[in-house]
Parts: C-alpha cells; structure tokens; sequence
C-alpha cells in the first residue's frame, strides 16, 4: 500500500468524524509521512499498520478513551490495545452511508434518533395545520350555523303566521254562511231579492269555509311535518357532516 492509498482509505474511514478534528488527524499523519521522505513510505506504514487500526486510535482519542494507556512515540501513537491485528474498530460498514446488512445496527444512536425525529415532527406538524384548519373554520361553521337556524326561524315564524291566518279564515267563513243562510231565508219573506242574495252569500261563504277547513286538513296534517323534518334533515346532515370532517 502507498502514502496515498493509505491517507485515502483513513479519510475515508474517518467521515462521519467532525471536518476541522478529521483535518488536525489527517495533516499529523501527512507531516509525519513528510518528515520519514518517500524511501520510508512502506516502514512507516508497516509501523502503523492497516488504516483501520489508526482510524480506530483516532476514534478513541477523539472519544477520550486514550487516557487508560498508550503514549505518542516516534510512530505514532502506541497502544498495547491496538497492537491486536484484530482490533479492527472502524470498518467501512461503520459509516452511516454504507448500505450493507450490519449497517443499521452498527451506525451510531444520532442517526437513528434522526431517523425517528422525523415521524415526530411530521405528525407535530399535521396536528399544527389541524388546529390552524380548525381556528379557519370554525368562524365559518358558525356562522353557517346561525344562518341555516335564522332561515329555520323565519320559516317556522311565516308557518304560524299561515297557520293562524287560514284558520281565522276558515272559521270566519263557517261562521258567517251558519249566520247568513238562516237570515237570508227569512229575509225572503219580506223581501224575495234581498233575501236570495243574503241566501246565496251565505251558501258561498259557507263553502268557503269548507273548502279552507279540507286545506287546513291538508295544510296541518301534511305540509307543515314535511317542511318540519325537512328542516330536521337538513341540520342533522349539517352536523353531521361538521363531526365527520373534525374527525
């Protein structure tokens, strides 16, 4: 392996560690290339040993590990820990950008809390435009509300107006032709023309009377229910509807 390929694969291992402390590690290893000169290249990477080894002190000391034992030696850094080929710490299946199979347990607990900030803060973020939808609509819902009761109330308001009315009618006209029947055939004695037109005014009034009586029948027993559960419909589909969206 050569200089290049070796500081290569040590950048490459270190990564995932901050840029300014990667760069100190890496220009210490440069220098120290530097100082030994290109004839020394293969001893000095055979002090080192694989980029792994060193990107595994390097790790250790940026963790605060190094403390237990090891010292800064015309190598480098020696560590009996480290000393083990098989203390391999840092492989490429470590990085967070690796996609092989020991990738998701090895990577390290600030990707996978990244990974699950981000369910939270989508649903933080539904419930913050639920909320903002709600504070739009409900003024409108409102005053939806009040205009559907206020129509209810003016048509229930001209209903009884309609009901008082045909009624006072209706019996105004039974009671007027019950009157003038019986007074227009007396008064055909006296006077026969006078008498018929009474006559016949109270037989017209009198059916009148009927005729109001059989619409009242009508108007009472079947218009004013229909227009009532009309009504009735259309506010439980109101609210309804309102309680299926808020869900």
């Amino acid at each position: 392996m050569t200089r290049d390929a070796f500081m290569r694969e040590l950048e490459y291992l270190l990564q995932d560690v901050q840029d300014d402390e990667k760069e100190e590690a890496l220009q210490y290893y440069r220098d120290y290339f530097d100082e030994a000169g290109p004839e020394n290249e293969e001893q000095v990477i055979r002090e080192f040993g694989s980029p792994e080894r060193v990107a595994a002190i390097i790790r250790s000391d940026l963790a605060g590990n190094l403390e237990e034992g090891g010292a800064f030696t015309e190598s480098g850094y020696t560590d009996e820990r480290f000393r083990d080929p098989g203390y391999q710490v840092a492989h490429r299946y470590d990085l967070p950008e690796s996609a092989g199979g020991k990738a998701a347990g090895q990577t390290g607990e600030s990707g996978e809390s990244g990974k699950k900030a981000e369910p939270r803060t989508s649903r933080l973020l539904k419930i913050v435009l639920v909320l903002v939808l709600l504070a739009l609509a409900l003024p409108v819902a409102w005053g939806i509300g009040q205009g559907l009761w206020g129509l209810a109330g003016c048509i229930l308001a001209l209903l009884i107006v309609l009901l008082v009315f045909l009624g006072l009618v209706t019996v105004g006209f039974l009671i007027a032709g019950v009157i003038m029947i019986p007074w227009g055939i007396v008064m055909a004695f006296a006077s026969p023309w006078s008498g018929l037109v009474v006559f016949g005014s109270g037989l017209a009034l009198a059916g009148l009377g009927l005729l109001g009586l059989a619409l009242s029948v009508l108007f009472y027993g079947r218009f004013v229910p229909f227009v009532i559960r009309g009504i009735a419909d259309c506010l439980n589909r109101f609210f309804h509807k309102n309680r299926r969206d808020e869900v």
